[in-house]
């Protein structure tokens, strides 16, 4: 009997096989969402409770999102072509210059009353966590560094800032909207 089974191994492994990725692959398809249905927002920190910040800010998104995942990254991984597809950054001060290439440029209308990461005279990016100021935007789901500030920057390459890039929604102005009332 056990020289049946080793003899047939190969099969049996085979078939765990075909069964793990086709329960991989329904997984994907129910619980996930293409780019235009989903906004992502990473963040150089070091810690984020991505669910708990994902639910909250899917309670008021935009018609037409699905889901809002909202994700830890680092330097190491920027390049990689998955963190580049991003929606929404929040990136320490000492990481901004060095990404800057690949934010958009930010409508000051769009939060009035919001301190700016500027450069060469234009607003990238928003001001959330500040140490000397006390600032720390959404504090309940994001640690940032201590002493150091960050800042909330749009990926120039979104679907999801409308006007800003000519795209068909502004569902990621909505959503950071949302994270900036976060306490």
């Amino acid at each position: 009997m056990i020289k049946g089974l080793l003899r047939n191994l190969h099969r049996y492994v085979f078939w765990a096989l075909i069964s793990v990725m086709l329960w991989a692959w329904i997984f994907t398809l129910l619980f996930s969402a293409p780019e235009k249905n989903k906004v992502v927002l990473y963040a150089d920190v070091p810690a984020v409770d991505g669910t708990a910040l994902s639910i909250e800010l899917e309670k008021d998104r935009p018609k037409g999102i699905r889901i809002v995942d909202a994700k830890t990254f680092n330097s190491m991984l920027f390049e990689q072509h998955a963190v580049l597809k991003g929606d929404i950054y929040l990136v320490p001060e000492s990481d901004a210059e060095t990404y800057l290439p690949s934010f958009a440029p930010i409508d000051r209308a769009a939060f009035p009353g919001a301190a700016f990461y500027e450069s060469d005279g234009q607003a990238y990016g928003i001001v959330i966590c500040d140490g000397q100021t006390g600032l720390a935007v959404g504090a309940r789901y994001v640690t940032y560094a201590e002493g150091e500030r960050c800042f909330l920057f749009f990926n120039k390459d979104s679907k999801h800032l409308g006007t800003w890039n000519d795209s068909a929604d502004d569902a990621a102005i909505v959503i950071a909207q949302h994270f900036l009332e976060l306490q």
